[in-house]
């Protein structure tokens, strides 16, 4: 890959790095120089994954949101500024609209949303962070296009996408961007275990180009993290195999 990509030397932190979109991007930002924290709720997963890589790794569940903080300032004090975010971490729900609770929304919210509000306040604080931090988080086609059954997760993800647009302008004066990954159908452990109960084939044939694969969004990712795009922030990248035309 060359200069074209490179993360040679920088600290980034991935959650939910156990698995699916989150391992792919943790092993490939590796493979291009940086030095990789990973962060998983999975404690069996995380732990083969670090045996894998040789890379830290820290044991979180993201819904308590208050240790959330500790874990930054443990990392900013073990490794030095980080310089790249990358929030994989994530739960999906499928609850009719007669279903749906304030618990319900707090949980998916608590997850995908609030965590990493909260990753990204603790981050940007004064001498936490490098030249030209970059931050990215996995968002969805479902924060623009609706699906039965699927409130929750639509409104976690399109909450994601309003917040990148506003941290990207508050934080524009520290260098500091923000950006997401609006992904389709990918072919990611998760994704199989909901095949295996409720075939989505109808969905996936609504993505003319078919369905991506994990190291195809990683590699997006890890172009936003890369110094390639310093003035590229506030936007939702689409890889959705067209299904969003």
């Amino acid at each position: 890959m060359g200069q074209f990509g490179t993360l040679q030397g920088k600290n980034i932190l991935i959650t939910g790095a156990a698995s699916g979109i989150g391992k792919e991007t943790a092993m490939l930002c590796e493979q291009l120089g940086a030095r990789v924290i990973l962060v998983d709720c999975s404690e069996e997963g995380i732990k083969a994954m670090a045996e894998d890589t040789g890379c830290e790794y820290y044991v979180l569940d993201l819904s308590r949101l208050d240790e959330i903080e500790g874990m930054v300032k443990s990392v900013v004090e073990k490794d030095g500024a980080i310089d790249g975010l990358v929030h994989c971490a994530g739960i999906s729900s499928r609850k009719p609209l007669r279903m749906l609770t304030l618990e319900g929304f707090e949980k998916i919210l608590k997850v995908n949303f609030y965590s990493f509000v909260e990753l990204v306040k603790s981050i940007s604080k004064k001498g936490r962070f490098g030249e030209h931090l970059s931050i990215v988080v996995m968002s969805s086609v479902s924060s623009i296009k609706g699906y039965k059954a699927k409130a929750e997760y639509c409104v976690s993800k399109a909450a994601v996408d309003a917040f990148v647009r506003c941290a990207a302008l508050e934080l524009a004066d520290k260098k500091i961007r923000v950006n997401s990954v609006m992904a389709g159908e990918v072919d990611t452990p998760l994704r199989q275990k909901a095949l295996a109960y409720s075939p989505l084939s109808e969905k996936i044939e609504e993505q003319p180009l078919g369905v991506s694969s994990p190291d195809e969004v990683a590699s997006i990712i890890a172009f936003l993290l890369s110094d390639m795009t310093k003035t590229l922030t506030g936007t939702s990248v689409k890889i959705d195999g067209g299904m969003t035309i």
